[in-house]
Formats: C-alpha cells, structure tokens, sequence
C-alpha cells in the first residue's frame, strides 16, 4: 500500500524528470533502492489513478525505469503490463520473461505470477510440473493466494502426486490470511473428512466465515448446511435466506437448490413454475445437476410444458458429464420417444457400469426381449441380479421368475422363491401371488396354506384379480383356513367389482345358492348377466337357466335357448330338444340312458349332474358315469376324468393318467382339455415341463373362446416379456 500525499507524488515525480533532463551523470544515482522503490510506486499510482489521473502509458514508464534500475517488483508489474497490455502492446512472452527474471530475484509475487504462466500456458508452454514448483516457492515465502493454488495442485495432483493432507495445510495457512476461498474449501475439508477427521461443526463454522465475507458458494453451502442439519441445528428458513443470498450473486448451486426446494416444498410453498425457472438459471451457467433436473422439468412438464426433445438435449449434456441418473433417463427416452435403441443401449450401458439399479433392469430387459441387442438370457439374467441386489422392486421380481424358469441360470425354486419372498415383503403384488402359489403347491418350499392365503391377502388388497379369486375360493373351500363362506363372498365380490368374469359367475352363484350371502335370485341374474356379457361361457348356461325359469327375472324362453345354444354348443352337447319342461324331463332322461350304457352324451351329463352342487350331487357315481362315457369316446367326458385324476377326486391323484386324458380330448377339441392341457405343460406335472406347448394349448383354448386360458395365457407371455 502506498501512503504518500498528492503534493509529495507531485514533488517526486518533478525530481525525476529534472534529473532526466538536465543531469545524465545522475541517472546513475536511479539505481538506488530507495529511488527504485519510488519509481515503481509512481507506476503503481498512475496504473491505479491513486494521488494522480489514471495514466497507463506513464505507469508503464515508471515501472520500466525502475526495472530497468532492477527492482524485482517493478519487473513483476512490468511483466504484468506486457501480460495485459497496459500502456504498451501486448506481448505475452516479455511479460514471462520478466517474471522469470523478478521470480528468480526472489519476488514472492513474480513467483507467483511465473507459475500461473505456466499453469495457462501464457508466453510459455503449459507446463504443469513447473507451475508447481513456482507456486510452491511463492507459497513457502508466504503468498497466500500461492498456499491457496498450492493447495488446489496437492488436491487435485496437478503437477504432483495428489496430497489431501498437504492441501488441508495449505488451504489452512490461506484461510488463517484471510483467503475467502480458502475458507469456503476448508468446510469441505471438514465436511467430508478429507485430509482432516471430519467436523461437521468446524465445517459450518468456515463455510460461515467465508459466507459472511460474501463468497456466494459458501453462502449456498451454508444454505445446505441448514436445510440438512449439518454442524447447525436444521433450520429451512435460514437454509433458504442463504440460498437467496447466494443466488443474488447469480450462484449456479443455489439457483440449483432453490430450484430443488420450490420442486419438493422444503423451506417455500411448492411451486412447480418457480423451480423450472431456477433449474433454467442454474443450467445457464452449466451446473451438472440442473440440467439433469430442467431434463426431468421437459421430460414430465414439470412448471413447463413437456418437451421431450429438449428433455432430450438436456439430459445427453448432463450424461455426457456422467450424471448417471441423466444417463438411464435419455436410454428411456431412446427406448421409448425416439425409438433409437442402439442409442438407449449405450446410455443404459453407461449408468448400468455406474451402478444405476434401473438402467440395470432395463438393459436386462433388452437382452431378455432382444431389444436392440441380440437374445442373451444370461446377461439378462446378471444385469436383473445386479439390480435385484441393489434392492430394485422390478428386477426382484423378474430374478424370480427366471429362477422359477431355469432362464439365463439353472432353474432352481428355493432362489426363486427367495427372490418372490422379498418383492412379495417389498410390496409387489405379482412377487406375494407368485410365492403364495409357491406355498399353495409346495414349489421350492414346504407346502403352507396358511402363508398362501396370508400372500395372496396381501396381493389381493393391491387389487390383484387374480389373488383375489383364489383367495375366494380358499375361503370357499377351506384351504388354509377355516372355511368362510362369507369372506369367500366378500372377495369374490371385490374382484367381480373389479371386472373379473369368473369371479362375477361366482357371486352370482353365491346368491343363487345363499352360500355366504342371504339368497337373492336378482343380484344373482345380475352377476351372471355381468359374467356372461364378459364371455364367460358357464355364465351364459345359467343365465339361459335364470332366463328359462324365471330366477330373478321374467321368463323369457326365447332367450334363454339362445344362451344355452351359444353356451352348450361350446361344450359339445346339442340342446336343440329343450321343450318347456325341460328340466325334469332331461333328468328322467339321462337316468334311463346312463343306466342302459347306451348314450356317450346321456352318461357324460349324468356325470354331470352328479357332479354338480345342489341335492344331486354324488362324485363317486358321477366319476363313474364320467368313465363310462369317455370309454366310449365322449370328448367332455374325457376331459373330466383327467381332471378327477388330476385332483384326486374319489380317486387316487395321478397325473400322468390326467394328462394322456387331456391331451386326448385336447386334440379332439375340448377347450376346457385343452386349457388343462396347457397348465401341464406349465408346470410340469405329469409330463416334462414345456413352456412353448403350455403356449400353444392356451393359445388353442383361448381361440375357441376360453376366458380362463386367456386370462393365463396373458400372465404366462407378460412373464415371458418380464
């Protein structure tokens, strides 16, 4: 700092020009230290327009006779008029030359100055080592702003070998000297234990001091401090005093965390408008988690209309910078707006290599669907790992079902019921119907009813239709229960509600038997009316029956034959005869028939009819009427005595004999066999496991108009797909 008062500049600056003009012998005298001094503060005053007008021209004279004399400081300040152009032409290699020649005088600040030419390549070639070594000579003779940079080389391993605990130091010796950046750094130092035992108070007390000189990142970070609790009480209000504070300095980082703090409500009222703006401001100065987020703003039209080409833009710039959120989201966007996948499969190779649990799923996904890539079960296999690991719902489930299905790994059911447990404990409704049907058949655990029924409760009250009907039917049957006829109904009538066909053909029944429910022949026409309008075919043959004898309706004959023609046709029976006593007479009938064994269709609706709930119902002699008539040849009848076989219903359980049943009244076109069929194959039982002939029999039975088999069909081929 230079003291002098104007009238004393005046005086020193005639001194030295008389001396110029009138006495040569004296310029000898210039080189005098006290005289050299004074020269260079002169060019200092004019450079600066301190006691005089501002005067580059003459600051550059000043300071060239004074380092012409051989003041080092002089030829530093000289230096850096070459450097800038300061009262002479430019001339980036003169300014170096002259801090070279001051730095090795000894100038702290040449020093300095050499170094920063050399970390920018100024009159010089960039060289990183020799920056180094000159900032570390400015800094050891006690430049601050050399300790600062010094310790921004140790951090980094610019030049050297990377050194937290040297930066600390350094940065330490910079912040004591006042260094407002040095303080901000010393609280990330602290913050996050680096080259120092982490402090979280310490950090909050140097990030204040910093914020408090007006460092606009400090102040952001002060910000975060309290929105977070960190070494400060939590306090949003003052978190978002700071971020304002900041952002008045235009701070990309608080314009980051405004933006984030108006998007989720934290400290302001939410405001979807006031967030996009902010993340648009921060993204102007290219803060990475801005574009991610003014991305997401585009991609959903979040306080912005949605913009999925610039979602695009936005998300491949912070990508490119390995956000790696930003990189599973524009694979998505690949995947599914520009329908570019060999674009979508490098971005989710990108955060997949990150650690990104959903771009693993998704990369998974497409070697598993061979979705820009070619069919690879394998490394579907190990990407949905490497997700489920890392706790992702989706792939969980998916790990599940491969191990169920011996894909991309050897099958093995105790892995994949120890993946559906935990998506099922995780809340995924698929994973609790999986692992309850898993409990319910003793596949890869100990057969348990009871923890069937608890999983498919669970996935049933996440309005999964399918749970929901099976857990009817355990209530119904008491499977895993106490039989409940009641809770049957009530779930029964939750998945009718939810448009379930079967489950309407069960509530309707219910109430035309009063099973659960206080008999009323109305809801039930109504429920078999819903099942029946749905394509259900057992429903049309009741609601011909309600329509026929007037059950909770009008009698209407007409179209109740319609209904049983449309229904009965689909099961191989001719109904073409029914008269109006149609009900007794077709009893007395099939009587007769079955016990003369001369009817194929009489025996196999007498097994029917036995079959049946109500007073008639006998299964010993309606198993044997089944056979009777499937020796013969009957279809329907075939299909029913596998199933007896398959079930164990007044006969020991054999598979093997229900599936040849079923595969021959599947080829003969039995729907219902054909249905079966397909379950076999599914899975396994009675015959090897064969996922793509389970396909095909549910494909055949869903043709010839199979709600059940379309129902499974769908299941099978969405887990196919998953």
């Amino acid at each position: 700092m230079i003291n002098l008062s104007k009238d004393e500049l005046n005086a020193m600056e005639n001194y030295f020009n008389s001396k110029d003009a009138n006495n040569e012998e004296n310029q000898l005298n210039i080189i005098k230290k006290k005289e050299l001094i004074e020269l260079n503060n002169l060019g200092y005053c004019y450079q600066f327009g301190i006691g005089k007008k501002k005067d580059d021209k003459k600051a550059f004279e000043f300071y060239l006779k004074s380092a012409e004399g051989g003041n080092s400081s002089a030829k530093n300040n000289l230096g850096y008029c070459y450097k800038n152009g300061i009262g002479i032409i430019k001339d980036e290699k003169k300014a170096f030359d002259l801090y070279l020649k001051a730095a090795n005088d000894g100038d702290l600040y040449a020093q300095y100055n050499l170094g920063d030419s050399y970390k920018n390549g100024i009159g010089i070639n960039k060289d990183d080592k020799k920056a180094f070594e000159w900032f570390y000579k400015s800094a050891k003779n006690g430049y601050l702003c050399a300790q600062y940079r010094l310790g921004n080389y140790y951090q980094n391993g610019i030049g050297t070998s990377k050194d937290e605990n040297k930066a600390f130091e350094l940065y330490m010796m910079a912040a004591k000297g006042g260094i407002i950046d040095a303080e901000m750094i010393l609280g990330n130092y602290y913050k996050n234990g680096t080259g120092t035992p982490k402090d979280e108070n310490k950090s909050f007390d140097w990030y204040m001091k910093s914020a408090k000189k007006g460092n606009a990142k400090a102040q952001s970070n002060v910000g975060y401090c309290y929105q977070n609790g960190i070494g400060i009480e939590k306090n949003v209000e003052k978190s978002i005093y700071w971020y304002r504070k900041a952002e008045e300095s235009e701070c990309e980082i608080a314009q980051y965390y405004l933006g984030y703090c108006y998007k989720h409500g934290v400290g302001v009222k939410k405001n979807k408008v006031k967030a996009y703006e902010y993340f648009k401001k921060s993204v102007e100065k290219e803060y990475l988690d801005a574009q991610f987020e003014l991305g997401y703003c585009y991609d959903k039209g979040f306080g912005i209309g949605v913009n999925k080409t610039k979602a695009c833009e936005l998300y491949k710039l912070a990508a490119e910078r390995d956000h790696i959120v930003a990189q599973c989201n524009i694979g998505i966007l690949c995947e599914h707006f520009n329908k570019e996948l060999d674009q979508a499969i490098y971005w989710y190779s990108k955060a997949a290599e990150n650690g990104d649990k959903i771009a693993q799923y998704n990369l998974g996904e497409c070697y598993f669907f061979a979705k820009g890539v070619k069919k690879d079960e394998t490394k579907a296999f190990n990407y949905y790992e490497k997700s489920a690991n890392q706790g992702f719902l989706n792939a969980q489930v998916q790990l599940g079902y491969l191990y169920s299905n011996g894909q991309g790994t050897v099958k093995d059911l105790e892995k994949a019921v120890y993946w559906h447990r935990i998506a099922a404990d995780n809340g995924d409704k698929m994973a609790q119907y999986n692992l309850a049907q898993c409990y319910l058949s003793a596949k890869g655990v100990e057969k348990d009813e009871t923890k069937a029924l608890e999983y498919y409760k669970k996935s049933a009250n996440q309005n999964n239709l399918d749970a929901q009907i099976q857990l009817g039917y355990l209530y119904y049957s008491g499977h895993g229960t106490k039989k409940d006829l009641k809770e049957a109904v009530y779930w029964y009538h939750k998945a009718a509600e939810n448009g379930d066909e079967l489950a309407q053909y069960n509530i309707g029944e219910c109430y035309e038997l009063g099973n659960g429910v206080t008999k009323d022949e109305v809801k039930a026409f109504k429920y078999y009316k819903k099942s029946a309008e749905n394509g259900y075919l057992d429903a049309k043959f009741l609601l011909g029956y309600c329509y026929v004898n007037g059950i909770g309706t009008e009698i209407d004959k007409e179209s109740g034959l319609k209904l049983y023609d449309e229904a009965s046709n689909k099961k191989n029976v001719n109904t073409q005869s029914i008269s109006n006593d149609f009900l007794d007479k077709v009893n007395h009938w099939y009587h007769k028939a079955a016990e003369n064994d001369d009817n194929k269709v009489a025996l196999y609706e007498l097994g029917e009819l036995y079959s049946e709930e109500g007073i008639f119902q006998n299964e010993t002699r309606a198993f044997v009427y089944y056979k009777k008539s499937a020796d013969q040849g009957f279809i329907d009848a075939q299909y029913k005595l596998g199933y007896y076989y398959e079930h164990g219903i007044e006969v020991d359980i054999d598979k093997e004999k229900a599936y040849n049943l079923y595969k021959i009244a599947a080829g003969k076109g039995s729907i219902d066999a054909q249905r079966s069929l397909a379950s076999l194959y599914e899975l396994g039982e009675g015959t090897e496991k064969n996922i793509i002939k389970a396909i095909y029999w549910y494909k055949k039975a869903k043709k010839n108009g199979c709600l059940k088999a379309k129902k499974r069909l769908n299941i099978l081929l969405k887990q196919q797909e998953t």
